[in-house]
């Protein structure tokens, strides 16, 4: 026979357990379910959201924000899914959802802008690949401490890429052919220094003090 203790106790674990995921988690799974949700939606609507620098002149501002939510295909979706999960997952302990929605919300803005005012040769632009750029980049200042190695990984693919990008090769190819639409490097680039400005200032402000979590 089952102990009721024990049999209790075990719930108890596994309610702590769930209300931990979603404390940690419930903003990374809005994104995903969101953009997830909107690789159905018709090819007239996806327009109507894409940033198209003639309509934001003409006062439809909301497709700054609305085009990186939206993708060209499922292929383009899955790419962006894949991405935002390895970096969420990556530095979890030192991000709270909070944290992440805000930086996302900033990255965002800094791709939508830079292509806007920066970008004439972009006349269409859709995806999250920018601001997920953008969340790498502050989550690595954020938690170099903790991870140095894995942060140290990732900063140098980062600076590789955008020196072959844009100085030696151009956009690339395969992930264009993937995808089915050129790739916009310079939202990566955007998005790259959006998070280094939101995590320099985050890691001044809140993190600068903190102790890293550490495990024997």
């Amino acid at each position: 026979m089952n102990d009721p203790t024990t049999q209790a106790a075990r719930e108890a674990l596994a309610t702590a357990r769930a209300h931990e995921f979603f404390r940690q988690w419930w903003f990374s799974l809005i994104v995903l379910l969101l953009i997830t949700a909107t690789t159905w939606l018709p090819e007239s609507t996806i327009d109507s959201l894409a940033l198209i620098a003639t309509k934001v002149d003409q006062g439809e501002w909301w497709r700054i924000i609305t085009s990186q939510f939206v993708h060209v295909g499922f292929n383009h979706t899955l790419l962006n899914i894949v991405g935002y999960l390895i970096i969420s997952a990556a530095f979890r302990e030192d991000v709270s959802a909070k944290e992440e929605a805000i930086a996302l919300l900033f990255s965002v803005i800094g791709v939508g802008l830079g292509i806007y005012w920066l970008s004439d040769d972009i006349q269409w632009y859709v995806g999250l690949s920018g601001a997920v750029y953008g969340i790498l980049c502050h989550n690595l200042i954020i938690g170099w401490r903790r991870s140095a190695i894995l942060s140290l990984f990732f900063t140098v693919f980062l600076i590789g890429k955008f020196i072959y990008e844009h100085l030696i090769a151009g956009p690339d190819t395969v992930t264009a052919s993937f995808i089915g639409a050129q790739v916009a490097i310079d939202s990566h680039l955007y998005g790259a220094i959006t998070g280094v400005v939101t995590g320099l200032i985050s890691f001044f402000l809140f993190h600068r003090h903190a102790q890293p979590n550490r495990a024997a």
